[in-house]
């Protein structure tokens, strides 16, 4: 590693949805070396013109071609050797976000949804990053801190995708019975009095959460 008496800052946006029951991350294939063909988490270096905050709004818009998402920090990383040729600290954000709304304005070969389980070959110390930022959102979402299992569904859902969705982020089953007496009982989610057919099976009540309750709620 070559000797530095500064330090280069770079802006990391994981990029993040809910899609039939199962997290995703939206990544770019990196176009020049080093790691030339891999995949790498969205990013861009901070000048001395832009906030943080500005520099990750900056990277969702050219990324995603939408100019307005839910994104706050997460985590640091400053390890010595995450860049060979010079000091980088990377200073993570996440963006919560329409898979549905990205995919009709960017059809880009570069740029793909991954399931979080299901990485591709990435560049740099993204996996690792990737895995560190997901494990302390896990619970987050389950339990909606901050709203946060409010803007993974922003708009409809059935109880099956929702329950998917949990079980995916928990890597584990849930009771049917009690998962659905839990958010219809208490009055977290109204029925919309739509339905919705998938393949061959009964067509499914579409719900949406009650924002009265689930506002500010830990589940």
């Amino acid at each position: 590693m070559e000797n530095s008496n500064y330090n280069i800052v770079e802006t990391l946006l994981l990029i993040l949805a809910s899609d039939e029951g199962k997290l995703k991350i939206y990544l770019e294939k990196k176009k020049t070396e080093p790691y030339k063909g891999y995949w790498v988490i969205p990013n861009n270096i901070l000048n001395n013109q832009t906030t943080l905050e500005e520099n990750a709004n900056n990277i969702y818009l050219q990324t995603t071609g939408l100019d307005k998402g839910t994104i706050f920090q997460s985590k640091a990383f400053s390890a010595l050797d995450r860049d060979l040729n010079q000091r980088v600290i990377a200073i993570t954000y996440i963006a919560i976000t329409d898979k549905t709304l990205i995919d009709m304005k960017k059809q880009d070969k570069d740029k793909s949804w991954f399931q979080i389980d299901e990485l591709p070959k990435l560049g740099y110390d993204h996996e690792n990053i990737i895995n560190e930022v997901i494990s302390e959102l896990r619970p987050k979402i389950t339990t909606n801190y901050d709203d946060m299992l409010v803007k993974f569904f922003p708009s409809d859902f059935t109880l099956p995708e929702l329950q998917n969705f949990y079980e995916y982020v928990l890597n584990k089953p849930i009771d049917r019975r009690n998962f659905h007496k839990k958010f219809v009982n208490q009055d977290l989610v109204v029925d919309t009095g739509f339905k919705v057919t998938k393949g061959s099976g009964r067509p499914g009540t579409l719900y949406r959460f009650n924002l009265d309750k689930m506002k500010g709620k830990r589940i």
